[in-house]
């Protein structure tokens, strides 16, 4: 058993996306993102991976194969891994998601930015 403190890895920087992990083994990944007001990460998917996002504050826009949804906190949104999503903070205050992907996709994934 393992246990974590989401509260230690929401970290922000005014200079990128920070994203901290919390669980890393091989059928699943687990990490928090942090975004600053305007920051985002682009258009990608994740292959053969599903996606949970669950908004722990702030709120922004995700878009799903070019559908765009306002996001807010307690939101929680699942996306398959073939569906290609992008998120931004759009809001005026941070903005955390803890993130889930199972099965853990590549090891570039793995890495904390």
């Amino acid at each position: 058993m393992q246990i974590e403190k989401i509260a230690n890895k929401i970290e922000y920087s005014d200079d990128s996306f920070t994203k901290r992990v919390l669980f890393k083994e091989d059928k699943i990944l687990n990490f928090v993102l942090n975004f600053r007001p305007g920051q985002g990460v682009p258009p990608h998917n994740h292959e053969q991976s599903d996606l949970l996002v669950h908004v722990l504050n702030g709120d922004g826009e995700l878009t799903v194969d070019g559908v765009t949804n306002n996001i807010t906190q307690g939101d929680v949104i699942h996306c398959t891994g073939k569906e290609v999503f992008s998120i931004s903070n759009t809001g005026k205050e941070d903005m955390s998601l803890f993130i889930i992907l199972a099965p853990n996709p590549h090891a570039l994934y793995s890495k904390e930015v």
